[in-house]
């Protein structure tokens, strides 16, 4: 594995440690504080928190960089993707705290479903005409099966599951419209955009639709902390980097260990301990994202190079 793409994966499962302690706190939040109201709050400290890095290092480079590579292309490119992530994200999310909130008690099995965009992202890139190495596609349904006898456990299925069974699509969307453009726009200003869009449609819907208390969202204060900062302003921004370096479909078999966290945490916070299953669970899907970081079939390209090195 090159610096590159180990920095990348690198990048994932940082962004995979504090999606899945965050599940955690979702759940702490959802006792308190409504779904859209509670979004709305992380994403506006979350893109806060963006802003602020955005200035602060713009002071530290001197505004003459700047002037050159913010053309007027790039400006429209990183205004379309960052909303256009936000919306899928924001739908996504939102979905994700109210499967969350139907769900109360079971952050593992929450992950898990969430976790399905292992499955997603490949199918979808294909369609799209983007094909991962054939031995990704297995490492997606080891994963699967992994994350299955993590979490699922026998459990019924809810509407609060098929709720986070559409928010794992939307998340599968999200991650391809990042792989998109990524190359082409600078990461923290896609996701400041991107938060800020979160943040403006889900007050809105929360005005429309919720009634907050003062005192519930004094109470989950630093449930909405945590997940703007981490979950939302550093992980997402890591998922953005990490996407740069690593395939989409490598990548979401390294995010997806947030289901993994979320079980350990789980187990730390809630004292929920897992079964043999759980933990063979675990096992496979540590192994399927190494077997994924693994270059088995050499490109075509490589070869057409040593044989033309050997010739001359």
């Amino acid at each position: 594995m090159n610096l590159k793409k180990f920095g990348g994966t690198l990048c994932c499962l940082l962004a995979a440690f504090f999606w899945g302690t965050t599940f955690v706190v979702q759940d702490r939040a959802a006792e308190h504080i409504p779904a859209f109201t509670y979004l709305a709050l992380r994403s506006f400290v979350g893109a806060t928190a963006l802003l602020l890095v955005i200035l602060v290092r713009g002071r530290l480079r001197g505004h003459r960089k700047e002037a050159v590579t913010a053309t007027s292309e790039s400006k429209r490119l990183l205004l379309a993707g960052g909303i256009g992530c936000g919306l899928f994200l924001c739908a996504a999310s939102a979905l994700q705290q109210l499967g969350i909130a139907g769900n109360a008690g079971s952050p593992g099995k929450d992950a898990f479903i969430t976790a399905l965009y292992i499955v997603f992202v490949p199918v979808l890139g294909l369609l799209l005409g983007k094909r991962a190495e054939p031995h990704v596609y297995v490492c997606v349904g080891v994963a699967l099966l992994g994350l299955w006898l993590l979490c699922m456990n026998g459990s019924e299925l809810t509407t609060a599951d098929i709720q986070l069974m559409v928010c794992s699509l939307l998340f599968a969307c999200q991650i391809l419209l990042v792989d998109h453009v990524v190359e082409r726009i600078d990461c923290i200003k896609l996701s400041c955009v991107q938060f800020f869009t979160v943040g403006i449609v889900s007050a809105l819907l929360a005005l429309l639709f919720e009634a907050p208390t003062l005192s519930g969202v004094l109470t989950g204060w630093w449930t909405v902390l945590y997940a703007g900062i981490f979950s939302s302003a550093v992980a997402y921004t890591l998922q953005i980097v990490g996407q740069q370096r690593t395939p989409a479909a490598v990548a979401c078999l390294v995010l997806s260990l947030e289901s993994v966290v979320a079980v350990i945490a789980s187990m730390i916070v809630l004292r929920l301990y897992p079964t043999t299953p759980e933990l063979i669970g675990m096992a496979l899907i540590f192994l399927a994202v190494v077997v994924s970081q693994l270059r088995l079939f050499p490109k075509k390209t490589e070869k057409g190079a040593r044989d033309t090195s050997k010739q001359s």
